[in-house]
């Protein structure tokens, strides 16, 4: 396929993902409230990013284990987000599933990401019982209004997936989850980055950083299987997390209004998710650009500062990256002792 073939059916997969995104803010404009809304659209933004993904050659199947995991980490996330050391202990065993599941399946290491991302973020939005089931409930209507969307796009064009067979879901998934048992196996990666976590979070919280849950997301988003690699995805992502808070700010700043602020986060939500289907793995930069915009966008459509949320993603995806390095190398270090020992 060529890179022009790939853009275009990247484009049109891409673009069967606004519809679901655009009825939700709609939705939310007409009825005044976009808050609820913005939630609601992040469960939705999350399967538009894995709309090109398959698990077990079935779309189906990644899109409602992903959906599920989102409203369930949701509400645990709302929940231990009232109990900091709950909170944190959660995320390290988020972030150990995450790096166990490395090199046992790609997909389901997407879907661990993506809870992760949402137990992580849900933590700083902690409530009651009730608050939690909400949360959950309008992360997972999210992303199963966008299944609904989708389901009509996977049958009406070639993107190479398979067709939807709810039936099998849950045979596949006991299956499969019975053959990750005897896949994974304990490794210095795991440790180092359950530590890593706990440390990124904890120095989070003496440092007093807002919205330090960022630190953690960047730790899980550019650690890799070895140093130049996540030396690479540091760099690209703090570059990518500045050049992109600028510009964010500065067109906040002199635009601002919920309707600006609501298009602008569709459209560098739309560049961002299209990228990510293809063309990523060519400029990590790039994404991570158009994934700030995003961010900043959609955050600051809930009435906070957006020179403050563009300075706070800077500050916590810097110390994220930090201790991305700190895993990175305490297991290569610890992983070559050991094999010098044997």
């Amino acid at each position: 396929m060529r890179l022009s073939d790939e853009l275009q059916h990247d484009m049109l997969l891409g673009l069967c993902c606004l519809p679901a995104i655009i009825a939700i803010y709609l939705a939310g404009f007409t009825f005044d409230r976009v808050p609820v809304a913005s939630v609601i659209a992040g469960g939705a933004l999350t399967l538009a990013f894995g709309a090109n993904k398959t698990w077990g050659d079935s779309s189906f199947s990644l899109l409602l284990t992903t959906t599920l995991g989102l409203a369930f980490s949701s509400w645990l996330g709302c929940l231990t987000g009232n109990v900091l050391p709950i909170y944190i202990a959660g995320a390290m065993l988020y972030a150990g599933v995450y790096v166990a599941l490395a090199d046992v399946d790609s997909s389901a290491w997407w879907m661990v990401l993506q809870w992760s991302i949402a137990y992580l973020v849900s933590g700083y939005y902690a409530g009651n019982l009730e608050h939690a089931l909400d949360r959950a409930a309008l992360t997972g209507c999210g992303g199963l209004l966008q299944m609904l969307f989708l389901y009509g796009v996977f049958r009406r064009y070639p993107f190479h997936l398979k067709d939807i067979n709810p039936r099998s879901w849950l045979t596949f998934f006991n299956t499969t989850r019975q053959l990750y048992k005897r896949k994974i196996h304990l490794r210095w990666s795991i440790f180092w980055a359950l530590l890593s976590m706990g440390l990124a979070l904890s120095t989070v919280q003496l440092l007093h950083l807002k919205n330090g849950y960022w630190a953690g997301m960047t730790l899980l988003l550019c650690l890799r299987n070895n140093y130049r690699d996540t030396l690479s995805r540091v760099q690209a992502r703090v570059l990518g997390t500045l050049m992109g808070s600028i510009l964010a700010a500065s067109l906040i700043s002199t635009w601002h209004n919920p309707l600006f602020l609501v298009c602008g986060f569709i459209t560098a939500g739309y560049i961002a998710f299209t990228f990510s289907y293809s063309l990523i793995s060519k400029s990590y930069f790039v994404f991570t650009f158009f994934v700030t915009l995003m961010v900043v966008f959609m955050i600051s459509s809930l009435g906070i500062s957006q020179a403050g949320v563009a300075t706070h993603r800077l500050e916590a995806t810097a110390l994220g990256g930090i201790f991305a390095l700190v895993a990175i190398v305490f297991t290569r270090l610890f992983t070559r002792r050991q094999v010098i020992k044997r």
